[in-house]
């Protein structure tokens, strides 16, 4: 297991808007599958699981399926359930050289207060 540093790096953040995902970012939800079924999920994101169930990770094997579907180079938009998760792992995004990262604050219960619809998570 990796120990995810996150001291002193800055992250962009934003509230979870269409404007923001109508922008050509590409949202990785990084909640579990169970909270992926139980709320749904934004149309169109990446499901992929940093923190499992038990609050146990595997930085560098989410790491590795992260870039197998993602050039560090793209928009990304971190969600989870409340905005926390998120923020520590896209401080670990941009410290390992991703370079247009965006914690969603307020996570992914801020979607109905946006007008945003989730759809089932299959």
């Amino acid at each position: 297991m990796v120990t995810v540093a996150v001291a002193a790096i800055n992250v962009h953040q934003s509230i979870l808007t269409p404007v923001l995902l109508n922008s050509g970012v590409r949202v990785i939800d990084i909640r579990t599958e169970k909270e992926w079924r139980e709320t749904g999920i934004i149309k169109g994101s990446l499901c992929l699981t940093f923190f499992n169930e038990d609050k146990q990770y595997d930085a560098e094997a989410f790491l590795a399926k992260l870039k197998k579907r993602v050039n560090p180079n793209d928009k990304i938009a971190i969600v989870c359930r409340s905005g926390n998760r998120s923020l520590q792992v896209s401080k670990f995004l941009v410290q390992r050289g991703f370079s247009a990262v965006t914690n969603i604050v307020g996570g992914i219960v801020s979607a109905d207060d946006a007008g945003i619809k989730l759809v089932p998570y299959h």
